[in-house]
């Protein structure tokens, strides 16, 4: 027994030793947002700020940067209620709905998996360019969508297989449609798929760069992932990058933490019914 606990305990300050070094660069990021720039170019640092300000976030939240997280915003929650409400639906059909060509659509959606997004970017910037899409919001949302959609529908498939069909059956029996058993019965005893389809389209078009990239030219339509590379033609002001660093991860972060049991219980779920 007194083997067992120290070779616990060694395996827990191996991980607590991992952890901080991982968490290093972002407590190194989060203090130096609230440093003057006096502080940060100071030799040698304050792990702490000595004087604290709030001057890097008001910079970050004014002017185009603020502009610039008001589109990740938009493209973000447009992108993930588009992937969730599409991929519940196919999900459920693949799941429930026996129709003709079933298994042929479902391996060609499990191909999509494997096709490289670049070879994707010259056709979606000429369509694009043709319909006027480009540098729009909606024009980052269509795209953001498809990329999402094929692991969205998987995710769902799986989470509608996972439930059992005498629930549905009794719902028939007492005249529930089909949209009304997705709606009202299945979709809320998903829920574990749900959320995971939530946080992963979220974490997929928040962070998003190459599509965002490709079809946001012009400045006032770049979400916050393309502004961020703009700081690098400017002067260098490293509190206000740490204070749009922090900016940007600070929802997928706390998404996570909110969503955690859901999202391990969704991985869990497709990896069982898959």
């Amino acid at each position: 027994m007194k083997k067992l606990r120290l070779s616990k305990l060694w395996i827990e300050l191996t991980l607590l030793i991992l952890s901080l070094a991982f968490l290093a660069p972002l407590i190194y990021i989060l203090t130096n947002s609230f440093k003057p720039p006096a502080e940060i170019w100071k030799v040698p640092q304050n792990f702490l700020p000595l004087n604290w300000t709030l001057d890097n976030y008001i910079g970050a939240m004014g002017g185009r940067f603020g502009n610039y997280f008001a589109n990740s915003v938009i493209i973000t929650i447009g992108g993930v209620l588009l992937v969730t409400i599409t991929a519940s639906l196919a999900g459920y059909g693949f799941a429930r709905l026996p129709f003709r060509g079933r298994g042929i659509l479902l391996t060609l959606i499990i191909t999509t998996l494997t096709t490289p997004l670049v070879i994707l970017l010259i056709p979606m910037f000429l369509l694009e360019n043709s319909t006027g899409l480009l540098n729009t919001n909606l024009g980052l949302i269509l795209p953001n969508v498809a990329v999402a959609l094929p692991f969205a529908i998987l995710v769902m498939r799986a989470a509608f297989m996972g439930i059992p069909k005498e629930i549905e059956e009794s719902a028939t029996m007492d005249g529930a449609g089909v949209f009304r058993q997705w709606w009202q019965i299945m979709l809320p005893m998903a829920r574990n798929g749900l959320v995971l389809v939530v946080i992963m389209a979220t974490y997929g078009i928040w962070g998003e760069f190459i599509l965002a990239k490709t079809l946001a030219t012009n400045p006032p339509a770049m979400p916050l992932t393309v502004g961020l590379t703009l700081l690098k033609s400017e002067v260098w002001q490293f509190g206000l990058m740490a204070a749009v660093v922090v900016l940007a991860m600070l929802p997928p972060i706390l998404m996570f933490i909110i969503f955690q049991k859901y999202v391990v219980a969704g991985v869990t779920q497709g990896a069982l019914k898959g």
